[in-house]
């Protein structure tokens, strides 16, 4: 069989440079495939992008890389796979090519066990008050031996996660041997028969936030969810919760969050932000009852994530089937990266 022509859409410098390395590397001239690598710089156009794909076979892509249309691929009539070499492909699909059959693989799941494991880091030091007591070294603060801290054992919590995506379903996963109290689930997708079976309780949005000790925001960012959480939400938390969000800043009103966690009612837990990097200056920053990542959850496996696509490549090529692949259906309910604020340079 004549090795299919593989093209890497991510542009020169520290993404394509961050996954075109390492194991992703090996297994590439293990499985005899030519990586194609985009060497074009700056702003490029559609015009560009539809040359740059003429005669491509399989499609690497990542962030950054433009929503495949029919302008994208005008030059292109022997396109047969994509794979994401990254979390969410809504940002990058159409309808245009799924119509065209084009299958679509992503490295969501592998992603997805290193957010979850993050996440439930975080729900332990959520459940442990360490943001009451808690002291780096280099802040050379005494620690309060003399106060009383109260943590909440596992098995007393009532942990709620927003989602039931890829994420979502490893956290719960990872919470099960911790045998909490009661998992509670919203999620659209998810049917209360199924909740049931799984040993979990679907509830609504509002029920979710008023009774959980640790709130996990994990859903898609769509246009239904953007700024769904704000002040009403935010106002039945209990006091004493944890909110952790390692899914998109966008779900919560920034505005209202802010104002909220400076009552000092609760705590939150972040790995995402509005703006990223988050400013210097940043009111997060000066919050005591605030624990921050810098966007980092889902690293761990990112040397992976091109050659477990490249294995979904030569799994397509061969007549087996893939273990990644996306539906136009699910792609439609996962996180649209246009609705994303730009990263700041």
């Amino acid at each position: 069989m004549t090795s299919p022509q593989i093209f890497f859409m991510a542009q020169p410098g520290f993404t394509q440079e961050w996954f075109w390395r390492g194991r992703s590397r090996e297994r590439a001239r293990e499985l005899g495939y030519t990586v194609q690598l985009n060497t074009r710089e700056g702003q490029l156009q559609t015009k560009d992008w539809a040359e740059l794909l003429a005669g491509v076979d399989a499609l690497l892509t990542t962030w950054g890389t433009p929503r495949l249309d029919a302008e994208i691929l005008a030059q292109n009539d022997s396109l047969q796979i994509v794979g994401h070499v990254g979390g969410s492909v809504a940002g990058i699909v159409s309808p245009h090519l799924y119509e065209r059959g084009v299958k679509v693989c992503t490295a969501n799941g592998m992603m997805a066990n290193s957010v979850a494991e993050w996440a439930l880091m975080m729900t332990l030091v959520a459940l442990r008050k360490l943001l009451s007591y808690a002291q780096f070294g280099a802040e050379g603060r005494a620690l309060d031996w003399a106060g009383t801290r109260v943590n909440t054992a596992p098995e007393d919590a009532v942990i709620g996660v927003w989602g039931y995506g890829d994420v979502a379903r490893r956290l719960i996963e990872l919470l099960r041997p911790f045998n909490p109290a009661a998992i509670l689930v919203h999620d659209e997708f998810l049917s209360a028969e199924k909740a049931a079976a799984e040993g979990l309780q679907k509830v609504e949005l509002n029920e979710l936030f008023a009774r959980a000790d640790v709130v996990h925001c994990l859903t898609g960012l769509t246009p239904q969810n953007k700024g769904r959480v704000a002040q009403d939400e935010l106002a039945l938390i209990k006091e004493g919760a944890t909110l952790i969000n390692c899914g998109r800043a966008p779900l919560i009103r920034e505005d209202a969050l802010i104002a909220a966690l400076q009552t000092e009612r609760f705590s939150a837990i972040m790995d995402v932000y509005e703006s990223e990097p988050l400013a210097d200056d940043h009111v997060y920053r000066s919050l005591p009852n605030v624990l921050l990542t810098p966007h980092n959850a889902g690293c761990g496996r990112d040397e992976l994530y091109l050659a477990a696509m490249l294995d979904e490549f030569e799994r397509f090529f061969s007549g087996e089937r893939l273990q990644t692949e996306v539906m136009w259906e699910r792609a439609k309910a996962m996180t649209d990266s246009t609705l994303l604020r730009k990263t700041s340079p």
